[in-house]
């Protein structure tokens, strides 16, 4: 007997992309999140952040502001592009700029965290925007066609 969406998503482990051109922080995320069992990618600039959104198609992308390609905003411009209503994108930056936060949220940011970051606030918006991914069991129990 086939399995039903919801039941396909349940049994999925959540892709969640990293991208930072930080070694230190990609090593930091991959090690957190292997912990709450996602299945973690990584890139190290723009481009290839953008290569794996379209071809992985993760459930959360973890996107910095200033990447050595391109702006992170550019980065997240394109995901909204790509697919807006399946990939929540939270903004991390060494810059916490009051304006830059603003235009993120407004292009579709889920969440724009300042480094450094406290590790245990920053798993607990993943969990929560993961929860708010279109097709989440969550949105499911609710109704919620879109969010």
């Amino acid at each position: 007997m086939p399995f039903s969406q919801r039941e396909l998503q349940m049994k999925r482990k959540r892709i969640v992309l990293i991208v930072d051109d930080e070694q230190s922080v990609l090593e930091l995320f991959d090690e957190i999140l292997k912990e709450e069992e996602y299945t973690v990618l990584t890139a190290n600039n723009g481009q290839d952040g953008l290569s794996l959104v379209r071809t992985r198609k993760p459930d959360l992308v973890i996107l910095d502001l200033k990447l050595c390609d391109m702006s992170g905003l550019k980065v997240l411009r394109e995901i909204e592009r790509i697919d807006e209503k399946n990939i929540e994108v939270i903004m991390i930056t060494g810059y916490g700029a009051m304006n830059t936060a603003k235009t993120a949220m407004r292009l579709g940011a889920y969440e724009y965290i300042t480094k450094p970051f406290d590790i245990d606030y920053v798993k607990s918006i993943i969990k929560e925007a993961l929860s708010c991914a279109s097709g989440s069991p969550l949105q499911e129990v609710r109704g919620d066609s879109e969010i």
